[in-house]
């Protein structure tokens, strides 16, 4: 292989050569620099037949001797020809020598034969001097994962190894904390990796029933109803007592964030009952309430699911399936920007999923997920819905995102999404009656996860 290639180098270099004999003693220290600076300035890889490979950037990287690009190509690509590779030197490049590691072949290269690129390949550009080799490693990056697909994983079973009749997990003031109903009462487990959990001290959730999945947190204080209409608040989630002042709170639906830019305020939304009328009903950072409409008579007040969310700049509060005041199941969508006024995103002829409660609702990529649940013949579900049109409509997730045959159906699970991107799924129970599932599951969307 060393024939036009090494001969221009040459020449080049002996040009170097005769060029630095003319200077004098000062510039001696430049001469020295230009014919050993050996460096690769630029590379590109060329076949007609591999679709984008022409448009890749490569990235040099100078100091570890690296060339890759960080965009990489599409899932599927198959890189089974030899390419054209097309490299630009510094001046006081003389001569390179190529390892190929898919046929293991090593030989001074012309610059023209085309290389094997289903492997990395390894440029030794050698200097004019004699003095300097640099040496890269070449590969050319391909996702190995399909980027829209998800991979379901059972992250860790058990997690606290312990009988579990009701659980919440949510993310506050920076850890996980999860607090469970067992058979001495309810307990608090913190973690800082959703894994690792360990048992804190809780005082004040005694003589009542706790609506567990109804936990929020609210403006730096965490909230929690009774089934008697109490509501307790936490100022460190440790230490709960009943808030002074509340009305009569039959449901905690959620949190409205403040809308920063318009200037519209938080909310703490609720449904209360003042005189056997259930109504609408906020409580913002001050602890002051508000009162709204009556509530329509197929509103969810157990068994939803909720998330917060932003959309053209207003932050909206949305509750999904779940029972109404008379434990009929319904499957429709309700929204918010206040708590005090719901409208119902959902047309009621449009039956996308079947009437069910305990879902479990995230954002994540931009569109809504819904998971699971359980229906009307107490069965559990592990279909997986989705809302591209911020819950007005949804599609069953029948391929790429679906979970696997090892995840048992469910309803009842915390849902959160890290920051990694992944989705966490912890616990959750076979039916209404069921202790939960001591088991924490976790996915991502293949592309949330590549590299820049």
């Amino acid at each position: 292989m060393e024939n036009v290639k090494r001969i221009y180098l040459c020449l080049a270099g002996s040009l170097l050569l005769l060029l630095s004999s003319c200077l004098g003693s000062d510039d001696d220290e430049s001469a020295d620099w230009l014919y050993s600076n050996c460096q690769i300035k630029s590379f590109t890889l060329k076949n007609d037949s591999i679709s984008g490979l022409s448009s890749v950037k490569f990235t040099i990287d100078q100091v570890n001797g690296l060339i890759y690009n960080k965009d990489s190509m599409a899932y599927g690509t198959v890189i089974d020809e030899k390419v054209v590779c097309t490299i630009t030197y510094e001046v006081g490049a003389l001569s390179v020598e190529v390892y190929q590691d898919a046929t293991k072949d090593s030989a001074y290269w012309n610059g023209s034969d085309s290389l094997n690129f289903s492997s990395f390949v390894r440029f030794d550009v050698y200097s004019v001097d004699g003095k300097a080799v640099k040496r890269y490693i070449a590969k050319l990056n391909v996702h190995q994962q399909l980027p829209d697909s998800m991979e379901w994983t059972l992250r860790e079973s058990p997690l606290l190894g312990k009988t579990v009749q009701d659980q919440k997990v949510i993310a506050h003031n920076g850890s996980y904390w999860m607090y469970v109903k067992g058979q001495d009462g309810y307990e608090l487990y913190r973690s800082s990796n959703a894994i690792d959990w360990t048992k804190s001290n809780l005082t004040g959730l005694t003589e009542k029933t706790f609506i567990l999945s109804q936990l929020v947190s609210y403006e730096g204080f965490l909230y929690l109803p009774t089934t008697e209409g109490v509501l307790y608040q936490s100022v460190n989630g440790t230490d709960w007592s009943a808030l002074d002042g509340a009305p009569v709170v039959k449901a905690v639906l959620g949190v409205v964030y403040e809308s920063g830019q318009l200037k519209r305020p938080s909310a703490l939304a609720t449904v209360i009952n003042d005189n056997n009328k259930w109504y609408y009903a906020a409580m913002n950072k001050e602890l002051q309430w508000q009162t709204g409409n009556e509530i329509s008579t197929t509103f969810p007040v157990s068994g939803f699911g909720h998330v917060s969310h932003e959309v053209m700049y207003y932050q909206r509060l949305m509750v999904v399936a779940g029972k109404d005041r008379n434990n009929q199941l319904y499957n429709a969508a309700w929204e918010t920007m206040d708590g005090l006024q719901w409208v119902q995103l959902t047309d009621d002829r449009a039956n996308s999923f079947n009437k069910r409660e305990g879902i479990a609702l995230t954002t994540y990529d931009d569109d809504f997920y819904l998971f699971g649940g359980i229906d009307a013949s107490n069965t559990a579900k592990k279909d997986i819905y989705r809302s591209k049109n911020k819950g007005v409509t949804w599609e069953l997730v029948d391929s790429l995102i679906t979970f696997p045959d090892a995840y048992k159906a469910r309803g009842y699970s915390s849902v959160l999404v890290d920051d990694d991107n992944f989705i966490l799924l912890f616990g959750g129970k076979e039916n209404t009656s069921a202790n939960m599932l001591d088991e924490l599951w976790s996915g991502r969307i293949n592309r949330l996860g590549f590299k820049d």
